[in-house]
């Protein structure tokens, strides 16, 4: 009997000698926007390449192989269910979040290519009925993304982003591909560099941060994989280096851009959708409220939920809380001046404790302006206090999370508030990171902020007994 963690070896060892691999009729490919102009599988593109569009692009499937494949209805939902509950959940890649959905994400890709870390398959925590019943709060979850191997839910299209990678250049040697390349405030970076330094004899990994935006945590991680590292020293901040990094991949086509502009990278956070549809036996919950970057991570929930809908694995679509940090309300404001295209106007750049979402010039915009009319969506913006009081007062019930799901449980809050979320309804928050990745502002927060509403700082004794039982004391 071969072993999951042997397998991984053994797999990883045929993908790396078979040099070419032999084209496989993979049943996807990629789709604009705008013309609707169809991509093929054989190279990457980014935009549509028409004359006067240059549309963002999406993965599109053949969704009547699918059908053909797993069925619809039941049938889908029991073919998902035998891969994630049984023992072909140990093999690699199928122990993988993403590629247990390989059949709907997409169909016939090569299993030689796939770059699996064990990614997805994360928790979906039911929070406490005591600070649900404090907070006046329903049927409450949070999605757990940062129990992802570098710690946030971009693990998941990374995954996704380099084998497409990998599958390109085992399969056409002649395209010259050496590596990836992105832009960060701290979390695609982190990604990044894990799958590229798992597969380091084929992949290089450059990496542009906002210098001194990101935290010491996410910059530490992708140090220690071995990337290179630049951090850049613009006005702009994080929109400064996703400019950058797109000239710069534009003249170096040896480098995938492994950014949220990169489709494949959407498509591999579809899965958290499909995933929470199937954490709760495939009902859809009430609400989904989720905070906004770069906003990859949103068009791939739409994606994900209307494909779910399509082929029968939930019956209804859910509504969505979109939140983002008041310094970064682009979307926000969007909204409220009627989604128009002339009411798309970036701000300028404000530093930020979310500052994994402090974008103001969202690449996956028009991609979110397209799919979000199917849905009942409702938009709230957070203050730097609004953020960080939320993010502790779930910290309260056992659960570490970061500030980006700060922004989406404020925006839950404010939902609650004005009466959008009824206390009868189950509402899943999709909590984008782990805490740990963020230490410094939510010691920042206990420590140094003694008016914080949640502020719990420690207290000093010297060394015996009963100084310990006077500080106790003290405490009440």
């Amino acid at each position: 009997m071969i072993t999951g963690s042997c397998k991984i070896v053994l797999i990883e060892e045929k993908r790396m000698n078979a040099i070419p691999m032999q084209a496989h009729e993979v049943r996807y490919f990629q789709q604009c926007i705008g013309c609707s102009t169809h991509y093929p599988t054989d190279r990457f593109t980014y935009t549509c390449t028409r004359k006067n569009c240059g549309g963002l692009l999406l993965v599109e499937r053949d969704e009547d192989y699918i059908t053909a494949l797993i069925g619809k209805g039941e049938s889908a939902q029991s073919h998902f269910d035998s891969i994630r509950w049984s023992e072909t959940a140990r093999n690699y890649p199928t122990g993988s979040g993403v590629f247990e959905w390989r059949d709907f994400i997409l169909p016939g890709f090569p299993y030689e290519a796939c770059m699996a870390l064990f990614e997805g398959c994360t928790d979906l925590f039911e929070v406490p009925q005591w600070l649900r019943t404090e907070l006046e709060l329903g049927a409450t979850y949070l999605k757990l993304e940062g129990q992802n191997p570098s710690g946030s839910f971009k693990d998941r299209g990374m995954s996704l982003a380099v084998s497409e990678t990998l599958r390109l250049q085992l399969t056409y040697p002649d395209l010259g591909i050496t590596g990836v390349c992105c832009a960060s405030t701290g979390d695609t970076s982190a990604a990044a560099a894990a799958y590229a330094a798992y597969a380091r004899d084929k992949l290089d990994c450059i990496i542009l941060v906002p210098h001194n935006k990101i935290s010491v945590a996410q910059l530490t991680q992708a140090l220690k994989f071995g990337a290179k590292v630049i951090a850049v020293d613009h006005p702009d901040g994080f929109d400064g280096c996703m400019r950058i990094i797109q000239q710069f991949s534009a003249s170096h086509p040896e480098l995938v851009l492994v950014n949220s502009k990169n489709a494949f990278r959407v498509a591999g956070q579809e899965t958290i959708g499909l995933e929470i549809c199937q954490d709760l036996r495939w009902k859809s919950p009430d609400w989904i409220s989720i905070p906004v970057g770069n906003a990859g991570n949103l068009t791939a929930l739409l994606i994900g939920l209307k494909r779910a809908k399509k082929h029968g694995l939930i019956d209804r679509l859910p509504g969505i809380l979109v939140g983002q940090a008041t310094v970064c309300d682009t979307l926000v404001r969007w909204d409220e001046n009627g989604r128009t295209a002339s009411a798309y106007k970036p701000g300028k750049y404000q530093n930020s404790v979310a500052s994994a979402a402090n974008i103001c010039d969202p690449v996956s915009f028009p991609r979110v302006a397209l799919l979000i009319q199917e849905f009942d969506a409702h938009f709230y913006r957070a203050s730097e206090e609004e953020i960080q009081d939320a993010q502790m007062a779930i910290t309260r019930g056992g659960v570490d999370i970061c500030p980006q799901t700060g922004i989406a449980l404020s925006a839950l809050f404010q939902a609650r508030a004005d009466e959008t979320v009824k206390e009868s309804d189950t509402v899943v928050v999709i909590s984008t990171a782990t805490g740990l990745k963020f230490s410094e502002s939510a010691a920042e927060y206990h420590v140094n902020k003694e008016n914080a509403k949640y502020a719990n700082s420690f207290r000093v004794a010297q060394g015996s007994v009963e100084a310990v039982e006077a500080v106790i004391k003290e405490w009440g």
